[in-house]
């Protein structure tokens, strides 16, 4: 027979989850980071529908079919050191396929020579050793003497600078900001050097700086001896999005794609949702996540909340031209080569990066996947200059007659998280919107662009949307 203190835990057990039940939550976006929100909130038991635009959820983690395969068409990977990625793959059963990427280095071609590997011994492609042959093959005898004369400066004039772009080119010149630096961080950040933190991209830098009195110096106490593997599950990193809508299925979360959320109301403390091409009545909410882009965010919750703006600048949209190819040799070119200019062109050999896609393909087929500036044009024309960007960076002819399948998909990129004043913009931006009860914001355009990132900032984010609405901002302790 149960004491009374356990008949009313067992009570007070009962009512949590009831209320938990009863505690409807819309998640808006089906990115990863709509998919963790809602995975967590349902944790716990809460009612969650989930609205997709798109025909299918994943967001940047996009697929497209070249003929009898199903490849990535954006990101297709994740380092070994992302503790949240990792453990999704494992709760969607998948942790027993994954593969890790084969000569994954990085090539650059922004220098006169053409494309080469880059320097070993960098930090965000400043060297340790300007004169280290891998670097003048990039900089020439010039740069290198230029970027000599950073060691020569006297340590009293070393200053601490945020701004990666001004630090490397005050310091070294030139030709290691555009031919080494500047190449790497277009392509991986999506925006100029100038306007990345350094203390946000290599917090270690600054500070080395100021004991060594040299930018070369600072690199070498903090360089890392390699970079972590990139790691995907057999088949794509598409295949994790597919385990986690089915992780969801588990717990009975109602996704919906196709479902393009059209106006947000409010009537007191509930949200309500409305969805075109919806055929049920609007959705009620206790809970809104917004996990979509930032336009489509800020658009929606206009009429109920004006938040701050964004840091700038916001990175440029991409092409991004998936190229299934016949009869044509590939050179080994590492993993990814990147070009040069403003806006980089880049291009993955991905048959040859991933085991599991070679094993795919028959003899004689490669893909490619060439990233490209957005423009207008339409796909014939956007896929031959990528055929073209291919050729260049690779020095090998992609002919039209090559090419067996092709696929365009154009998105746009999230800012990153070492954009300067962005943590910053971030904070003003979720203060604001927390005045708003039932209401939480999550996505690259709030955590950065890395999918690392974007997957363990919507999972704290939930937990601490739920626990607000759950036990409204009471610790239930």
């Amino acid at each position: 027979m149960l004491s009374s203190t356990a008949r009313r835990q067992d009570g007070g057990m009962t009512d949590l989850v009831t209320h938990a039940q009863d505690t409807r939550v819309v998640v808006v976006g089906g990115g990863i980071a709509g998919l963790v929100a809602a995975l967590e909130c349902a944790r716990l038991g809460l009612t969650v529908t989930l609205l997709e635009a798109g025909p299918h959820a994943g967001g940047s983690l996009d697929r497209v079919v070249l003929g009898d395969i199903t490849v990535d068409a954006a990101a297709d990977a994740y380092p070994a050191t992302s503790k949240t990625i990792a453990a999704l793959i494992d709760e969607v059963g998948l942790a027993g396929e994954v593969e890790t990427a084969r000569d994954d280095r990085l090539w650059l071609a922004a220098g006169p020579k053409g494309a080469a590997p880059a320097p070993a011994e960098t930090v965000l492609g400043i060297p340790a050793n300007p004169w280290a042959e891998d670097v003048r093959r990039h900089i020439e005898m010039r740069g290198a003497w230029r970027a000599y004369l950073d060691r020569l400066r006297p340590p009293l004039t070393v200053g601490r600078r945020r701004s990666l772009g001004e630090l490397v080119e005050s310091r070294m010149g030139e030709r290691v900001r555009d031919r080494l630096v500047a190449p790497y961080v277009l392509a991986v950040h999506g925006v100029a050097p100038e306007f990345i933190d350094v203390d946000a991209a290599a917090p270690g830098l600054n500070p080395a700086l100021t004991r060594t009195g040299s930018l070369s110096g600072a690199v070498a106490q903090t360089v890392r001896s390699a970079p972590p593997e990139r790691r995907a599950p057999r088949g794509g990193l598409h295949r994790l999005i597919d385990g986690l809508v089915a992780r969801l299925a588990d717990y009975d979360v109602d996704v919906r794609t196709g479902a393009r959320v059209i106006t947000i109301g409010r009537d007191g403390r509930t949200w309500i949702v409305e969805a075109a091409g919806e055929e049920t009545a609007p959705l009620s909410a206790d809970l809104l996540v917004m996990a979509c882009d930032e336009d489509a965010a800020r658009s929606l919750l206009a009429p109920h909340v004006d938040l701050p703006p964004s840091a700038e600048p916001r990175p440029a949209p991409l092409d991004v031209v998936m190229l299934r190819l016949r009869g044509v040799t590939l050179p080994a070119r590492g993993s990814l080569v990147i070009g040069g200019g403003e806006a980089p062109a880049s291009v993955r050999p991905v048959s040859q990066t991933w085991r599991g896609l070679r094993e795919q393909l028959p003899e004689g087929d490669e893909v490619l996947r060439v990233t490209l500036p957005y423009t207008d044009a339409d796909d014939g024309a956007v896929v031959a200059s990528a055929r073209q960007a291919a050729s260049d960076l690779l020095g090998v002819a992609v002919d039209a007659d090559a090419v067996r399948a092709a696929a365009r998909v154009t998105y746009s990129r999230a800012a990153p998280g070492t954009l300067l004043g962005h943590a910053e913009a971030a904070d003003a931006v979720r203060e604001r919107a927390r005045s708003l009860p039932g209401l939480a914001l999550v996505g690259g355009w709030l955590s950065g662009n890395s999918l690392e990132r974007v997957a363990s900032d919507a999972a704290t984010e939930a937990d601490r949307a739920r626990h607000a609405v759950l036990w409204h901002g009471v610790d239930p302790a």
